[in-house]
């Protein structure tokens, strides 16, 4: 069968089409190349098909010689392009040290699926394979794969990249193979998962962002929780709360009350993650710094409802996208469902998916029934291409509590029975809460060396981030916590808004990416040197 679409380099601004699936549009010019990976790197018996093909970008612009470094970053739990379209330290960096570029996509993620895009996640067997140490061994052997295929020295320097779950990966390969990689730039990594679990420091810190800018706001988003769930418990209140929040139509039920709390808190959350100083669209188009912006609105609404509202204003609603009011189905629920997936409240995902049901069964049954059951199957069609979701049932396990108190949240402890008994039913598996710090060390880092760690002082995942120097370290691991920083903003291009906090902390890691290479060249050239001699005698 032919694609309609042609494989074409990735130039600027252009689309690429693969299998005749149009991408995102990259904005730097990079070439894609595929790499057969072993599917399961820890066994000796190949499985019945050995090897997938995992796609990896690559820009050559500034490369001078198989001398030159390479700049390598890890991919995270996205197709390729988010990462290359909003990492662009790494094409500026590479101006400067002449380095070859490479964005290696991570698998189960966009195309690079083991057993065929269509099987890879919705049969149990062969989603068993997504690992976060098979990933690290996809990223190893590629790096061999690079010096054969580019004639690379035993010189050439792999310094690797990454972000968030990336930045764990970056972080760990130069743990666990300095062979291999001559230093980590990992930006809000999150080893700590404990943290997360046993203190509700991810969601006070969000609430911070926005008490910073106001004590007001807070109280005020606590406020518009109370009158949520007050007016949900009448007719006459969900339609009073429609329309205070802009909704299309009344909350169908009491419990729609969850449904819009699980929105709006997505709202909230991410206006902070990504609460960069310029307007950006990471996932929806927001200003800069959204949760001032946020905070203002509520000020001026001042009041509960009216408080949601902005948040909901701002984040799905910025440039007028959403129209004149906000679709309960087509917006609600899905970006609910959508925001608790990512965070992993498997819990809260069955809940929603209960009233799902009722709300068929109840009103229309006969009529809908088989809308209602198209429906759900594509739910769970979505759900099992969610490799994100398989991951957090299993070693990326991070639910996180609130408290109501020092945070803005409604009091949430998680359900950890629920948790299990759903990732049982949706993948056949039940999560390990330690494995990840077990295997990777957590912060007991010190024996390490050639590390860069980056939080943003207001990005929430700072709470499972290592934000001091590890014990035992010669001083070779450095920790920074950037200030009006959001989540791994010292990776994104250069802006003119960038604060200064940024601007310091790129021109540092350039001066010590500038010594991991001249390190890794004097002491593999005198590794050459030795063997050399070796073999003349």
């Amino acid at each position: 069968m032919r694609h309609l679409c042609v494989r074409i380099s990735v130039a600027l601004i252009a689309r690429l089409c693969v299998n005749g699936v149009d991408l995102p549009p990259s904005e730097y010019p990079v070439d894609e190349h595929i790499f057969e990976s072993v599917i399961d790197h820890f066994n000796f018996r190949p499985t019945a098909v050995p090897t997938f093909p995992l796609r990896y970008y690559v820009n050559e612009k500034n490369w001078n010689s198989s001398f030159s470094p390479c700049f390598f970053y890890t991919g995270n739990e996205a197709d390729i392009f988010q990462f290359i379209n909003n990492t662009g330290f790494l094409f500026e960096a590479a101006e400067e040290f002449g380095a070859l570029v490479v964005f290696a996509e991570h698998r189960y993620y966009g195309l690079s699926n083991p057993f065929g895009n269509a099987y890879a996640l919705g049969v149990p067997y062969n989603i068993s394979f997504l690992t976060v140490e098979q990933a690290m061994e996809d990223f190893n052997t590629l790096n061999l794969h690079i010096r054969k295929k580019w004639s690379m020295t035993q010189q050439t320097p792999f310094i690797t990249f990454g972000g968030s779950y990336g930045g764990n990966l970056a972080l760990w390969l130069r743990l666990k193979n300095p062979n291999l990689w001559a230093g980590a730039i990992a930006s809000s990594a999150t080893p700590l998962k404990h943290l997360l679990r046993e203190t509700n420091d991810f969601a006070r810190i969000e609430t911070e962002a926005y008490g910073n800018v106001s004590e007001k706001c807070p109280e005020l988003v606590r406020k518009g929780w109370e009158e949520l769930y007050e007016g949900a418990k009448t007719v006459s209140g969900r339609v009073n709360v429609a329309k205070s929040l802009s909704l299309c139509s009344p909350l169908p039920d009491e419990r729609a009350a969850d449904d819009v709390h699980g929105w709006i808190s997505g709202a909230l959350e991410t206006m902070v993650q990504y609460g960069y100083p310029y307007e950006t669209s990471f996932y929806n188009l927001i200003p800069g710094y959204p949760f001032r912006v946020t905070c203002q609105k509520m000020l001026k609404a001042n009041t509960g409802l009216g408080a949601l509202l902005s948040a909901a204003d701002v984040y799905y609603n910025y440039t007028g996208e959403a129209g004149g009011c906000f679709d309960f189905d087509a917006l609600v629920m899905v970006e609910s469902s959508k925001y608790w997936k990512r965070k992993g409240d498997y819990d809260r995902l069955q809940d929603q998916e209960n009233r799902i049901k009722n709300r068929y069964k109840k009103n229309s049954p006969k009529l809908i029934r088989k809308s209602f059951d198209s429906r759900m199957s594509k739910l769970k069609w979505e759900e099992s291409n969610m490799a994100w979701g398989y991951q957090t049932c299993t070693e990326v396990y991070q639910p996180m509590p609130t408290n109501g108190v020092t945070d803005f949240e409604l009091p949430y402890k998680p359900n950890r029975t629920a948790y299990f008994t759903e990732c049982k039913r949706r993948w056949g598996v039940e999560p390990r809460p330690d494995w990840e710090e077990m295997t990777f060390m957590g912060a007991d880092i010190g024996k390490g060396s050639n590390i860069y760690l980056t939080s943003g002082q207001l990005d929430p995942w700072r709470a499972a981030g290592i934000q001091s120097t590890p014990k035992g370290s010669d001083g070779t691991i450095i920790v920074r916590i950037i200030e009006s920083a959001a989540h791994h903003l010292d990776l994104r291009a250069a802006h003119p808004l960038d604060p200064w906090s940024v601007v310091s902390v790129r021109r540092e890691q350039k001066k010590v990416m500038r010594k991991w290479i001249t390190e890794w060249r004097e002491s593999h050239n005198l590794l050459t040197r030795t063997f050399n001699s070796l073999d003349s005698s």
